[in-house]
């Protein structure tokens, strides 16, 4: 399989890492060493059986994607993707990780996975892996009633994954563009980097993952390649994997891919069978490459308290042309699926102006978001 497709797989993702790094080496091996077929991990239990020649479903499909923070148990990033393979397009969605849930909550939409943990880690009949499938579960149904879209697939994952995964490729060679720094003790975020092409082990990697703001007066050209957003961060981890794969995918050795197949598959929770990346990885064809629609979640920065939240008042921005639309004008065009996993709860539908009640706007404490929270 060619390269291209497999950044696309990236790019439906969102340029989510952890994941992509075992599917990138999972589908690189398998469409290129048809000869030697090998029995492969898989992350679930679904039948694991080549369908990369049998995809034919022209259904829509939503993907929500976790990841957890370095510490604790939140998630730092929430995409929601949607691909339609009759449209040919890939749409993203960015769910702000300080969303304030609703007007009773006192915790943040990224919290949702680590209060799902918490109440089924309590079970003696579940497993580690149990209680994984079960937070994510928990933290699907809420963000899906949050948003009110539905979620067919879910992915989860951890950012200390990369770290070793890099380090057993035996590190990658990058170009970083710019003096990257970003301190924030409070995170134990150490964020260090000198400009250049150089071999990043996986501490460095991870620093160059998670940048997406300076707080050093040192210097300023970061500027020119990151804006504070997760859209320009993801675009940088995007150019990040592109390196990793033609770097290392096609000179790794058989006895070293197994393993690090293993560990990506071991560390990753989804529903998404094998047989499902490859079919879907199959859809996106060299001469009908889908084009690709990124949006947010737009809102109210707002203060209660002493803590700083999100107020997604059922708007969504088009991260490209910076329109702001009704949030159901664009899910009813670009987030449908008739196949889903979890649907929006009816009876905990959100109402942003139940949030904004108990905090009037002549407070002086809302303005308009900009999505540029530290990494």
């Amino acid at each position: 399989m060619k390269s291209s497709k497999l950044i696309l797989l990236c790019s439906l993702v969102s340029g989510i890492i952890l994941f992509s790094l075992g599917i990138f080496l999972l589908v690189d091996f398998k469409t290129t060493s048809s000869e030697n077929a090998l029995e492969l991990p898989t992350p679930s239990s679904n039948s694991t059986g080549n369908l990369i020649d049998n995809y034919t479903s022209n259904e829509p499909i939503n993907f929500l994607v976790l990841i957890k923070e370095a510490s604790g148990l939140n998630t730092d990033t929430i995409i929601i993707a949607n691909y339609n393979p009759s449209s040919k397009k890939i749409s993203l969605l960015t769910v702000p990780r300080d969303t304030k849930p609703s007007a009773s909550a006192s915790y943040k939409i990224n919290a949702y996975y680590s209060i799902g943990f918490n109440k089924y880690e309590k079970s003696k009949e579940l497993s580690t892996t149990d209680v994984k499938h079960k937070a994510v579960e928990y933290s699907a149904q809420a963000i899906s009633s949050i948003t009110n879209i539905p979620i067919d697939y879910y992915i989860y994952i951890e950012i200390d994954v990369i770290k070793e995964i890099v380090d057993r490729l035996g590190g990658v060679y990058f170009d970083i563009p710019a003096d990257l720094k970003y301190t924030d003790p409070t995170q134990n975020l150490y964020i260090d980097l000198k400009k250049g092409y150089q071999l990043l082990d996986g501490d460095k990697t991870e620093q160059f993952l998670r940048f997406r703001k300076s707080n050093s007066r040192a210097s300023s050209e970061w500027k020119k390649y990151y804006d504070g957003s997760d859209l320009k961060r993801t675009e940088m981890q995007i150019k990040f994997v592109n390196e990793l794969i033609q770097q290392k995918v096609n000179l790794l050795q058989l006895p070293k891919l197994i393993p690090i197949i293993n560990y990506a598959f071991e560390n990753v929770i989804t529903n998404i069978s094998l047989s499902d990346t490859l079919s879907l990885v199959s859809a996106f064809t060299e001469s009908s490459k889908p084009s690709m629609n990124t949006f947010k979640l737009y809102g109210l920065d707002k203060r209660f308290g002493d803590t700083d939240y999100f107020i997604y008042i059922n708007k969504i921005e088009d991260t490209k042309t910076r329109e702001v639309f009704d949030s159901q004008e664009i899910i009813d065009s670009l987030f449908k699926s008739n196949s889903y996993l979890i649907i929006p709860d009816k009876n905990k539908k959100y109402d942003y102006k139940s949030i904004l009640g108990n905090n009037p706007s002549n407070s002086g404490t809302d303005f308009e978001a900009n999505n540029q929270d530290r990494p």
